[in-house]
């Protein structure tokens, strides 16, 4: 409560949306537990302006879908990215289509991807402040992610653009990327846009990156997570090894 007040304490309760809390709900994705909690005690704040103060008709943290202890992102396969790109091509789908190459290439939290302007790349590198850590990196880009920047045009002064000025809010890119994911269908289902940054993570281990170059790109403070994607790198690269040996 002493979190939420800190950031919200001036904010009008009665303008709350439930866009919003889904927004908060999504921003905390890497740490599901911490997410669904978020959304449980603003349920319960809701539920007192609502019944007892009558400041609100409606409770926007209410059914909130929550991740629960069994939620794992998956990394997105090369196919689906092709798909996704082909898709938003052919049907000017500009937002998801870029946020999509920003978080499988530099592998951030999506709530960074919004941060990023045009200034903090230079051609090679992103320069990122993460929100979550306020570290300050600067991610190589793979070639894909500098070809699609190289030829697209720039908005304004962030890469996802609002207008010259403004980025575009967390909760415009989460709209168009279910509007995509809904129209791909089955191929797309169960993917979300934390899977990115968990794509990018496995893809460096199953490269054979060090826990240290993992982390020089990724982020993360601590090898729990880089250990978890080294894991499943390391699983696959077995099962090669152990079903070659049958044949």
């Amino acid at each position: 409560m002493n979190q939420l007040l800190e950031k919200n304490e001036h904010k009008d309760v009665r303008k709350v949306t439930r866009a919003q809390v889904r927004a908060i709900h999504q921003k905390y994705a890497d740490t599901p537990r911490k997410a669904d909690h978020y959304v449980q005690v603003l349920s319960v704040l809701f539920t007192y302006a609502l019944d007892e103060l009558e400041w609100i008709t409606t409770n926007p943290a209410a059914r909130i879908t929550l991740y629960g202890p069994q939620s794992e992102w998956q990394p997105w396969p090369k196919a689906l990215q092709d798909t996704w790109e082909r898709y938003c091509l052919e049907h000017n789908e500009d937002i998801a289509l870029t946020a999509m190459h920003l978080g499988c290439g530099t592998g951030q939290r999506p709530g960074d991807l919004v941060a990023m302007e045009e200034s903090h790349f230079d051609g090679e590198y992103m320069a990122v402040v993460q929100e979550k850590t306020s570290e300050r990196l600067w991610v190589y880009c793979p070639q894909r992610l500098r070809d699609f920047l190289a030829q697209r045009p720039k908005k304004g002064r962030f890469i996802l653009a609002k207008n010259l000025t403004e980025p575009m809010t967390y909760n415009t890119v989460e709209k168009a990327f279910r509007r995509v994911r809904a129209a791909i269908g089955t191929n797309a289902e169960g993917h979300v846009m934390h899977g990115w940054r968990y794509t990018a993570a496995v893809e460096l281990a199953e490269a054979g990156c060090s826990d240290a170059q993992i982390q020089s790109v990724t982020g993360h403070k601590t090898t729990k997570m880089v250990m978890k994607y080294r894991s499943r790198a390391d699983q696959k690269r077995l099962s090669k090894q152990a079903q070659e040996k049958r044949q």
